[in-house]
């Protein structure tokens, strides 16, 4: 493997860590338009990843709605 590639490989890479954080910035603004408390953030991504891995289902909108809405019946608690 050549130096450019190897270089290539961490640009892409901290690319990757870049778009995770947006994505996961992104994810916690939806879950607090949704109505999710402060105290319970963590939690609830966590919960609403969870998800994401037992139904292994596309991600679109019309997933990640399903997927909230299925986060305020099983973990009401979250929402205020």
């Amino acid at each position: 493997m050549s130096q450019n590639d190897k270089e290539r490989i961490l640009e892409l890479e901290e690319d990757i860590e870049e778009l995770s954080i947006q994505l996961s910035d992104m994810l916690c603004v939806a879950l607090h338009l949704s109505g999710v408390r402060e105290a319970h953030m963590q939690q609830a991504l966590e919960a609403y990843i969870d998800n994401l891995d037992e139904e292994n289902a596309e991600y679109g909108v019309k997933e990640i709605l399903q997927n909230l809405a299925k986060l305020k019946k099983t973990h009401p608690h979250f929402f205020s």
